[in-house]
């Protein structure tokens, strides 16, 4: 009875310190290693990156995992309090005494040991996690079913964990470019004020179309200069009709050298929805030499303008 008990009690320990450490080093694994070693032809490696890129599945497992160890190391000690001392208080001291004790080694001592060396134990334990994964898959997906419902009530998801598991993998290989000497300080401070401007959108930087300094496109060669001198800009933004048809963009250094008299030709005004993030603005509008784009609403018309060295100015300051 008591080897048992005492059976019941280690594999109790031994699941809460697998579940504990996997999902420390689960957080804190190198997701690009993962996705070196999977395109080398690592099974295990391929598998762990799908559990990255599906999080409400590892979460689900590592729920079911956990509460299924302290159901049996509970279960143990109050069997072997009742076998050794059968009465109400020998159960509360037992859980008193064995407290301790299951923290340090079902706990701390496993989120410690993940923590200092996630990935090469995460792929030692990776092939167990598979199987517990498979395990535990019909409650899992009764968990993953209740998360999609939460998500369709509320409009958001319970486990929004996928981009900050992806940011902070990304934030480890930067610290260890710059300890490794491959980047420099300024490089990495690029990088944090990237990260600060990743959730932004072109519509807390945009101007408003009657903020802007336009010029008719019927306008002459010293309308267009005035406008520029005041605008302090070589780029301005042209419409046709009314200020709220913007229709293109175009250079006065370029009309001066071509000795233009008005605006015989412009380039057509690009433009971003008012939900695109600025990154992705500046990496469209750099690529394509940008230098000025539009800002449109859900019925495809523009109510701002964004520049390009605003938008430099907004992430790299």
């Amino acid at each position: 009875m008591i080897g048992a008990i005492t059976i019941l009690l280690l594999l109790g320990l031994l699941l809460s310190a697998f579940f504990s450490g996997s999902e420390t080093g689960f957080y804190r694994v190198t997701r690009v290693r993962l996705v070196l070693d999977g395109r080398d032809g690592d099974f295990v490696s391929r598998r762990l990156l799908w559990l990255t890129n599906n999080p409400s599945v590892f979460v689900a497992t590592t729920l079911v995992g956990n509460n299924l160890a302290n159901y049996l190391t509970s279960f143990a000690i109050v069997l072997a309090s009742q076998a050794m001392y059968p009465n109400q208080n020998a159960e509360l001291l037992f859980s008193i005494l064995l407290t301790p004790f299951v923290f340090v080694f079902g706990e701390l001592l496993p989120k410690s040991t993940f923590n200092d060396s996630p990935n090469r134990l995460i792929r030692t334990i990776g092939p167990l996690f598979l199987f517990f994964v498979v395990l535990f898959a019909p409650i899992a997906f009764v968990l993953w079913c209740f998360a999609k419902l939460l998500q369709a009530a509320v409009g958001d998801t319970p486990l929004r964990v996928q981009l900050t598991m992806a940011r902070q993998s990304l934030q480890r290989v930067f610290q260890q470019g710059e300890m490794a000497g491959l980047l420099t300080n300024g490089q990495r401070a690029l990088t944090r004020r990237l990260f600060a401007c990743s959730n932004a959108t072109v519509n807390s930087l945009m101007k408003r179309l009657p903020q802007v300094n336009m010029v008719n496109i019927e306008s002459s060669a010293e309308e267009i200069e005035r406008a520029a001198r005041l605008s302090h800009t070589t780029t301005l933004v042209v419409y046709e009709g009314h200020r709220k048809n913007a229709v293109g963009y175009i250079s006065v250094i370029e009309m001066r050298l071509r000795d233009q008299a008005k605006v015989e030709q412009y380039c057509a005004l690009p433009t971003f929805p008012t939900d695109c993030q600025l990154t992705e603005a500046l990496a469209q509008m750099r690529e394509n030499r940008i230098p000025v784009a539009g800002v449109t609403n859900s019925r495809q018309q523009v109510i701002g303008i964004i520049y390009h060295d605003d938008l430099v100015q907004a992430i790299m300051t």
